[in-house]
């Protein structure tokens, strides 16, 4: 056969082919069927229109009307008949390709009748608590009618763009009662909600927050929790203290960093690799007295929201998790009090409003009416005292425009006798600035300022004995920029720039006799600065994507003094290195620049109305690691920037995860696995001075670490009876090539087995009991394989690091809470909680103290260290 016959062959089975589909195509259309179309959406009707006649639609959801309805009932109709009354041409056109039906858009003039429906207008507003004022983050705005919704920012706010026509719309916020209301929408709608909250108690301890109501509540793009304030006074306490932390140490994934302590370690990051924000200022230390509490007084939260993954991209500096918290802004209608009397502090709050629906103030303290484990002894006294102060004053300059400035006070002193005392705190100040740009955009501005300080006095041998102080100021300033594009697309952007000083500290002789060198090390200054944008698409009901990035950068400022080592790079010689020589500056100069960015990338997907996957990707680059002076008591860590030597940390983590719930929310399941690789962990070098001096690069190093595990939840959240059952299973391992012969090892975060069960009853309107049971698998510990005498007293010979594991810890807590209206109106009200921690008494191993025995100093002794028996503890508190 010729090559021309083959063409010729071709072109001929092409003409047949076209032909045969147009045919084809025709006689789709001229197909008859029952239509029995009454009311139905056009979603409704494209979707009746695929199952009845077995053909797809083509199209896009952004030019199909939402509120338009089609009525079209007919025994024997064409396929065309149906198509032409629902696209006409005159907006909305269609052709037929084989199975497929292709809407095409036409052009129109947008004061027309269908460019006016196309028009969508914003509807937006703040949702706030009817009372107070105040107002409520994470509320679920809802337009029913076209199955779309949005929840609230950190500031109340939200925005959502419909269609002209008539709607529906549902507030509704835990706690509080539902608001539904109907609005007609023909332009831009300012639409301010105000909920009533709900009389009865809410006996929700934990919730999960911030899910897409569109799907049945399941599509959640990050692992959030949010702790319920109200709630944790419910819990058991310990020393008559509800504390939001401990209460989120019931959730898996959150661990606590030793017995009774209110520190966090999340998916195995150190306690340094969480990011504490009061109102969008960070917090360096985040615990009272020991930590066994934490430095957010309970009276004065408005909301904590935390996340472990899917972290957004506005947040960055730290390795692991955010915990954000937000301070109550105060009643702007009345004047309140409220107060709390326990086993050893007491706190009060007073709020009212400095001019009526426009301004308003809370002030809340907190302090110990007696101080703690103060025991006269020969040697001296014990002492544990500390004082939280928040306050805050909001400013509605106009219905686009609200002022708002907060400050944090904290101090803390701890001493042993004359062995040994510390004394650290914060100070934060803020001036926040938001604004509503345009019916879709809104911006918030923050200047903050925060200081952080630590004193040390050892005193364990005269001789020796010295003072040291540490202190780390910043100067920060954020801006931060949301859109909401349409009802299915939120976008958020901004910048943000911190100045940090670290005073790396001084050393001072303490005992007259001491021959200890007094010491100043220089300070060192550091520029932090970031831009980042988020991106939250809700691609249809069953698919949401989260897409951010963030890029940070990280400038030293030139010290006046730097040192020239002997060996450039530091090699592993298990040595310190020698400095040869030191140079000195003038001026402002950038030394050393650090560049990252960070990606950020979360999808849930719906698989049914009641179950959901989600998956995130998140990178985290943090530029200062705080490392704990062994020698010193806690609360004695030093932050330690990096510079030409010290690498930042970076992080990397992936996880997935499982959402289901069951019953209409009665009850919830979730189980989330997580991977994280992280680089350039920092941990003192075996021969390195505890100490801060101006060659903090010679006494530490840096090695790489692995986390993995996976964590799982159970809840029963509505009736009488509530409660839930956590667990976590993890690993947590690094390699350090100065540590270990460079093997792997567990880190002191690394704990394999956590289980938490909660239950909580209501045994009357007026009476709630409580008990928590805790069991987690022993910590890690390095232990001592051999010894040798000095001086007539034993020196423990210490092996590989954490090759020991301390005993596991278990202990059960239970608490009952009396409730008490304290006037007809019911707007007093009381409540008494008396709490028992550790109810049968187990000494759980705190640490392991080795030592020479009093009976033979020649003999090694190991002592054991626990806090706590049987606690029983009880507090009061009012609101009137």
């Amino acid at each position: 056969m010729s090559s021309y016959t083959v063409k010729y062959f071709f072109l001929i089975l092409c003409f047949v082919f076209l032909g045969a589909k147009a045919t084809y195509a025709q006689n789709k259309g001229d197909q008859v069927y029952e239509f029995n179309f009454f009311e139905v959406t056009y979603p409704e009707a494209i979707q009746k229109i695929t199952d009845q006649c077995g053909v797809n639609f083509i199209y896009s959801d952004d030019n199909i009307p939402l509120v338009k309805k089609i009525t079209f009932q007919r025994k024997q109709a064409k396929l065309s008949d149906i198509l032409n009354l629902m696209f006409d041409g005159r907006f909305l056109g269609y052709r037929i390709e084989g199975n497929d039906i292709v809407i095409s858009v036409h052009r129109i003039p947008l004061d027309s009748p269908e460019g006016r429906r196309l028009t969508k207008y914003p509807i937006n507003g703040v949702v706030r608590e009817k009372g107070t004022k105040e107002t409520i983050i994470g509320a679920t705005v809802i337009v029913e009618d076209l199955n779309i919704g949005t929840v609230t920012n950190f500031d109340g706010f939200y925005s959502l763009s419909v269609p002209i026509g008539s709607y529906r719309i549902k507030v509704k916020s835990l706690g509080f009662f539902e608001y539904d209301t109907l609005v007609k929408v023909e332009q831009a709608v300012k639409l301010n909600v105000q909920l009533n909250i709900m009389e009865t108690k809410l006996r929700e301890v934990l919730v999960i927050s911030r899910n897409s109501e569109i799907y049945e509540g399941i599509l959640q793009l990050s692992n959030i929790t949010n702790v319920t304030p109200e709630a944790t006074k419910e819990l058991p306490m310990i020393l008559g203290e509800g504390d939001v932390i401990k209460s989120l140490q019931l959730m898996p994934g959150f661990k606590s960093a030793n017995e009774g302590s209110s520190e966090l370690s999340v998916r195995g990051g150190g306690t340094d690799q969480n990011l504490f924000l009061i109102d969008n200022v960070p917090i360096y230390n985040a615990t009272h007295s020991l930590g066994f509490y934490s430095i957010f007084n309970t009276n004065s939260l408005k909301n904590v929201t935390t996340y472990k993954s899917g972290i957004p991209a506005q947040y960055g500096g730290r390795g692991s998790s955010v915990i954000d918290v937000h301070l109550r802004e105060g009643n702007n209608q009345k004047f309140n009090v409220s107060g709390g009397i326990g086993t050893i502090s007491a706190n009060a709050t007073i709020e009212g409003p400095i001019k009526k629906d426009k301004a308003s103030f809370i002030i809340s303290g907190r302090r110990p009416y007696t101080d703690l484990f103060q025991l006269n002894s020969e040697n001296g006294v014990n002492t544990i005292v500390f004082y939280d102060l928040s306050a805050k004053v909001k400013y509605q300059i106009n219905s686009k425009n609200t002022i708002t400035t907060s400050g944090y006070f904290s101090r803390d002193k701890l001493s042993f006798q004359d062995v040994s005392a510390s004394e650290w705190g914060n100070n934060t100040a803020n001036i926040t600035w938001n604004s509503l740009l345009s019916p879709k955009t809104y911006s918030n501005m923050t200047l903050w300022y925060t200081h952080y300080s630590v004193s040390n006095i050892i005193n364990t041998v005269p001789e020796t004995s010295y003072i040291t102080s540490y202190t780390l100021d910043d100067i920060g300033l954020k801006y931060n920029l949301e859109h909401y594009f349409t009802p299915y697309v939120t976008f958020k952007t901004g910048l943000e720039s911190i100045y940090h000083l670290y005073n790396q500290g001084d050393i001072a002789p303490y005992a007259p006799e001491s021959i200890v060198t007094p010491t100043d090390a220089q300070d060192i200054s550091a520029i932090e600065s970031a831009a980042y944008f988020d991106i939250e698409w809700n691609i249809d009901e069953k698919v949401k994507l989260g897409i951010g990035g963030r890029y940070s950068r990280f400038d030293n400022i030139r010290n006046r003094r730097q040192y020239i080592y002997e060996l450039t790079p530091f090699t592993s010689t298990g040595t310190l290195n020698t400095v040869v020589d030191t140079v000195f500056y003038s001026g402002f100069n950038i030394d050393n620049s650090y560049h990252n960015f960070s990606p950020r990338a979360s999808m849930s997907v719906a698989i049914t109305p009641k179950h959901s996957l989600r998956i995130a990707y998140d990178r985290m680059a943090q530029y200062a690691q705080e490392l704990s002076l062994s020698s010193l008591p806690n609360n004695a860590g030093v932050w330690i920037p990096s510079n030409k030597l010290i690498k930042p940390l970076i992080n990397d983590q992936y996880s997935i995860g499982y959402l289901s719930k069951l019953k209409d929310g009665v009850f919830d399941f979730s189980f989330d696995a997580y991977y994280k690789d992280s680089k350039d962990i920092l941990e003192f070098h075996p021969n390195g001075r505890y100490l801060v001096t101006d060659q903090i690069e010679n006494d530490v190093v840096g090695g790489i670490g692995k986390s993995y595990g996976f964590e799982t939840l159970f809840r029963k959240r509505k009736g009488k009876f509530t409660g839930s059952m956590a667990y976590t299973y993890s690993f947590s391992f690094m390699k350090v090539d100065e540590i270990n012969d460079g093997n792997w090892y567990p880190t002191n975060q690394d704990q394999r087995h956590v289980f938490n069960i909660l239950g909580s009853f209501q045994l009357s309107p007026q009476i709630q009991f409580s008990a928590v049971w805790n069991y987690a698998s022993g910590r890690p510990y390095t232990a001592p394989e051999g010894k040798y005498i000095k001086d007539g007293y034993v020196v423990p010979i210490y092996g590989e690091r954490n090759a020991a594991r301390l005993p596991s810890t278990h202990h059960l807590d239970i608490s009952l809470t009396f409730y008490r209206k304290m006037s007809r109106k019911k707007q007093n009200e009381s409540s008494f909680n008396f709490s028992i921690y550790n109810v049968y008494a187990r000494k759980n191993t705190y640490s392991y103290i080795f030592r020479s025995s009093k009976s033979n100093p020649e003999q090694l002794e190991t002592v054991k260290v626990y806090l706590f028996s049987i606690l029983p503890s009880f507090s009061y508190n009012f609101k009137f």
